[in-house]
């Protein structure tokens, strides 16, 4: 039997969808979902982080079931403020942050607007900036959907989120996205102000007020965020460590959530050393 949903209002009045779970007595740990999905795309990871952590899912504004005002766009850095909010409201103390994409963004900005705030983070696809040639991709996408609807719109989107490994492994996986994308009666322009929002987005100048360690994983056949573009990312932030995967596309934690958990863990032990060793 699946839990209840849980949500929590912001001062703006917004209603925000999470769900707690894995160690109480754990570090806690954030999960940050990529633009257009939802906290099920972390259903792959969850299980090799939830003896460890104590571990905060949820929907951005106008993701799952979360609110999706009417008022719009939704702007990266307002998404990044309703997160530190949340983590107010809920206790969510020195978290780890793990990102994918816009979730990456969203942790870009955290990071670098709370220094000391977090231990560290795992972030994923994580550019420094929405450049010209991902808003011309982003605003297609956003065609797409006005003009046919959410199946037209991830049909857009998909060759940008997989490699090709996993797509010739997973022939029923377009099937299955359809069935998801086609459910449900979530407002369209929530997703439609999730993608706008994006549009300007830029923190390269503020990278280096980011304290953190941060690992930055890029996979090799990303077409949407080429290792190139987040390699300047690393290049900006102090405590970077920079690893490009082979075989692998934009979704990182969906494509081999085995692999990703297991780089997770060691970076985040290796932190965990250098903090409790006496020389640093």
């Amino acid at each position: 039997m699946r839990p209840a949903p849980t949500f929590a209002t912001l001062t703006s009045g917004v209603k925000l969808h999470y769900r707690v779970q894995g160690n109480p007595a754990g570090p806690w740990l954030v999960l940050l979902n990529g633009l257009l999905s939802d906290t099920t795309m972390w259903a792959g990871v969850l299980p090799g982080l939830a003896d460890r952590f104590r571990i905060l899912t949820f929907d951005s504004r106008g993701q799952g079931r979360s609110d999706a005002p009417l008022e719009g766009p939704y702007a990266t850095a307002l998404l990044a403020s309703d997160a530190s909010e949340l983590f107010q409201l809920l206790g969510v103390a020195r978290p780890w942050l793990i990102g994918l994409s816009n979730g990456s963004a969203m942790s870009l900005e955290l990071l670098s607007k709370h220094p000391g705030s977090f231990p560290g983070a795992v972030l994923t696809s994580a550019m420094p900036r929405f450049d010209f040639a991902m808003a011309l991709k982003a605003e297609h996408w956003a065609r797409c959907l006005e003009m046919g609807g959410p199946l037209m719109q991830f049909d857009a989107v998909a060759p940008f989120l997989w490699g090709d490994r996993f797509l010739e492994s997973r022939h029923g996986v377009l099937r299955a996205y359809h069935q998801v994308v086609t459910g449900g009666d979530k407002p369209q322009h929530g997703n439609l102000h999730q993608i706008r929002g994006t549009a300007g987005w830029d923190i390269l100048d503020r990278l280096s007020r980011i304290q953190a360690p941060v690992l930055l994983l890029s996979g090799a056949e990303d077409l949407l965020t080429p290792p190139w573009k987040c390699l300047e990312t690393a290049k900006g932030i102090p405590r970077s460590r920079f690893e490009v995967v082979p075989g692998i596309g934009h979704a990182y934690p969906v494509e081999d959530p085995k692999a990703f958990v297991a780089r997770v863990l060691a970076f985040i032990l290796e932190v965990q050393r250098d903090l409790a060793d006496p020389k640093n």
